[in-house]
């Protein structure tokens, strides 16, 4: 039977330990269209399409029929705060889909 060591494999030794910054939290707020504001602090180095879809858990929408604004530009989903320039107590705005408005049939 072999045994497992738990000593660094040799291949692996000269191998430079790279340590990953770690950037701090940013505090935002996500606005909906009647006004109500929820506060998240999230990670920077996260792309914001883990915390768009948080708030559309919480809040019980469809987030296919939410379109997320910053600074009056629709937000890239596959950036991270830090991408985007987040800084802390910035404001994402949140706006749903209105199907409709057309003219009524009789």
């Amino acid at each position: 039977m072999a045994e497992r060591s738990s000593e660094t494999p040799p291949h692996e030794m000269n191998r430079p330990q790279v340590e990953e910054p770690v950037l701090p939290k940013v505090t935002l707020s996500i606005k909906s269209q009647d006004g109500d504001g929820i506060y998240y602090r999230f990670p920077r180095g996260r792309k914001v399409q883990f915390l768009l879809l948080e708030y559309c858990k919480g809040k019980n929408l469809n987030y296919a029929t939410v379109v997320f604004l910053y600074n009056g530009e629709r937000i890239k989903t596959s950036k991270t705060a830090n991408e985007l320039g987040m800084e802390n107590g910035d404001q994402i705005d949140a706006m749903v889909h209105q199907n409709g408005g057309g003219r009524a049939s009789n």
